[in-house]
């Protein structure tokens, strides 16, 4: 009798590291498949960003002429040191409002939308110089 019951007990254990393997094994799966639809997704992204037209398409001067026209981040009809903050706190970000101060249109805001702000800002200057 006793070899009955530690032969149950050694198939019931064995039961028991199949189901948890089992488990494991189907943890594993879903982790695998996670990550690569999260590449896929993130992929995906990127070709669409590097297919994007908005701005490979356009001479430089069409950029900037566009740019210049969204440079006035308030739109209060000057671009001066409020634009200025705004472009600073959209720094980096990519939320639907940080994105007014996408000025190349890139999905982005980075060192090129300052570089074009301020380029914008310079000739600004040079104009009311000029004029004065």
């Amino acid at each position: 009798m006793p070899s009955k019951k530690i032969a149950k007990a050694i198939s019931q254990s064995k039961k028991e590291d199949i189901e948890s393997n089992l488990i494991l094994y189907g943890l594993i799966l879903v982790l695998i498949l996670s990550l690569v639809t999260f590449w896929h997704i993130n992929y995906k992204k990127s070709q669409e960003r590097i297919n994007s037209t908005t701005t490979q398409d356009l001479t430089v001067q069409e950029v900037e002429k566009a740019a210049t026209a969204r440079a006035d981040l308030n739109q209060d009809g000057q671009i001066d040191q409020k634009d200025a903050k705004l472009m600073k706190e959209a720094f980096l970000k990519t939320d639907a409002k940080s994105l007014k101060a996408d000025l190349n249109q890139d999905q982005r805001v980075d060192a090129k939308d300052y570089s074009l702000f301020n380029k914008i800002v310079n000739a600004k200057e040079k104009d009311v110089n000029v004029t004065k």
